[in-house]
This record gives structure tokens, sequence and C-alpha cells, in this order.
């Protein structure tokens, strides 16, 4: 018996039957996991280090400052006595410099909402990436006070995590701002070219979300191209069935049925082909397919369709 495909098979049938068809804190059940770091957890109690005033700002970046120039002096081996020292009071320093301003992330953090899928702590966490760039990058010589120059980057921060947790495929920082400049432009209206894949994409769910507190998820619900053990004992029925009603045509009738629609290993081909094979018009073939497919009709058993 030949097993026939899917498509030949149901192509087959149609015209047969139809025609004229965040960093994880290290626990004792996750050892492995770096351990945590100011910069980088919520704080809970670190928010009760006093303010720091301009002068205290100055101060501890001077320090900070000094540390990471003594760390370069040690990493080209030209170290200076004293230098060790001053690295570790850098890196005090900047932990200070941190902790102090804890509370100035969770401000900021307040004022952004909060997406279902999200928890607060995660945008206080993300706040704090942002808080540790500033504090590498501040320059105390300019002037301006820490706050006003740490915001910017913890606003960014934080909104480039909502960004990245918001969709299933991971949408360019630069890109989303495009999407939400030309979606408040068309007030509501159809976005066009580039800008609408960008929202087909950023509106994209994944497979493995669960679907209410069973353990069924959204790729359940999609129709698997697998076949099952009644849909393929289904096919091995139609097959034999196929190849019983193809013995009752004269073989140049069976090879034309068979090439054209694929069966009994033939790929599916036009009629000019088959035309072309026996010598005849593609109208001789075509007639000679629908003499032979009624003589089928007149011999078949109707197949569930």
């Amino acid at each position: 018996m030949l097993n026939y495909t899917y498509s030949n098979i149901d192509l087959f049938k149609d015209v047969f039957y139809y025609l004229p068809m965040a960093p994880t804190a290290r626990t004792s059940e996750n050892p492995t996991a770096p351990p945590a770091t100011p910069s980088t957890t919520r704080p809970h109690r670190l928010d009760r280090r006093a303010l720091l005033t301009a002068h205290d700002e100055r101060a501890l970046a001077r320090t900070i400052e000094a540390g990471r120039e003594a760390a370069q002096r040690i990493a080209e081996r030209a170290g200076l006595d004293g230098d060790e020292q001053l690295v570790a009071d850098g890196e005090r320093a900047r932990h200070h410099f941190i902790e102090a301003n804890v509370r100035l992330v969770q401000s900021i953090a307040n004022r952004f909402s909060v997406p279902v899928h999200l928890d607060r702590d995660d945008l206080v966490q993300d706040g704090m990436i942002g808080l540790d760039k500033a504090v590498d990058k501040f320059d105390w010589r300019r002037g301006y006070k820490f706050s006003t120059y740490a915001t910017w980057w913890i606003r960014q921060s934080i909104q480039r995590g909502l960004e990245a947790s918001a969709t299933t495929i991971r949408i360019p920082g630069h890109r989303t701002r495009e999407l939400r400049t030309a979606s408040a432009a068309a007030n509501g209206g159809r976005l066009r070219g580039d800008v609408a894949m960008i929202e087909m994409l950023s509106q994209l769910e994944s497979m493995d979300r669960p679907l209410g507190d069973g353990n069924d998820t959204l790729g359940a619900l999609v129709r698997s191209d697998d076949e099952g053990p009644d849909e393929r004992a289904e096919r091995n029925v139609l097959s034999e069935q196929i190849d019983a009603l193809l013995d009752h045509l004269d073989p140049t009738s069976r090879y034309a049925v068979a090439a054209r629609y694929g069966l009994r290993g033939h790929a599916p081909v036009t009629f000019a082909a088959i035309a072309d094979e026996l010598g005849v018009t593609p109208q001789a073939v075509r007639r000679r397919v629908e003499r032979a497919i009624e003589k089928l009709r007149a011999h078949a058993v109707p197949i569930a369709a």
C-alpha cells in the first residue's frame, strides 16, 4: 500500500466529492546565583542613609575618582603606596553615594504606572541600575547637584526596563520611541509602513503564557500539524480506498488522475505536463480526468469528508 501525503489526499478528496471545491537573589534553592549588591537589588533598609549635601556629594565624588585612578595604576603595574587603600575608600564612597540616593530612585519609580506583569520592585531595581551608572559618570567639577544629573539616568533605565519586558520580541528602544510618537500623531488611526510592523511585533503573545489557573497554555489552543493516532489511521484507510478506486480505471486514465493529484508516488503536475507525456492536448487530458472521476464516483463507497 502506498502512503499519500496529507495535502495530496485532501486535494483529491476535494475534487472527487465536490467537483463542479531580574538578577536572582542567592538562596538555598539557587546557591549559584550571583551575590546581591546594593546597586542591583531592591533596597528595603538602605533608604535610612542621611541625605547628602552638595559638599558631601563633591567629597564622595572626589573619593570615588581617586579610587578609580588608583585602580587604574594598579592594573598598569604602576601603583603607588596607599593605592589599595584609595581603592577601598573609593568603593565605600561609591556604596555610600548609592545608598544615600535610594529614596530618589523610589520617588521616580513611583511616578510610573506598573504593568500587570511587573511589580513596583522591578521598576525600582531598573532605577537602581540607572543610579549606578549616574554615580560612575557624575562629574563633580561641573557644579550641579547629583539628583539633577541622576534623574535622567534613572528615568531612562526604568523606561528601557519597561520596554524590554513589554513584548515577547525585544524591540530596540529608539524604535519603541518611534512607535509612541507615531501612535500619538495617528490619534487612534491606522499606522503604516515600518511603524505598523513594530506595532504588530509589540502585540505578540508568548505561546507559553498560562491560561487561567490551570496548566493550559495559549499554545495548547493552536492546532498542531502533527497527526495523532486517529488521523493517521484515517489517512491509511483513505490510502487503501484510493488505491482500490484507481484500479477501476484504464492505465492511461489511472496515470492522468494520479499525476494530476499527486497520487501513487507522483508529484502533482499540470494538465499541460501530462499532455506532453501522453502526446495529446491539455484539453484532452482535462476531459479524460473529468470522465475518470465520474467513473470513480460510480464505483465509490462515500468516504467521510
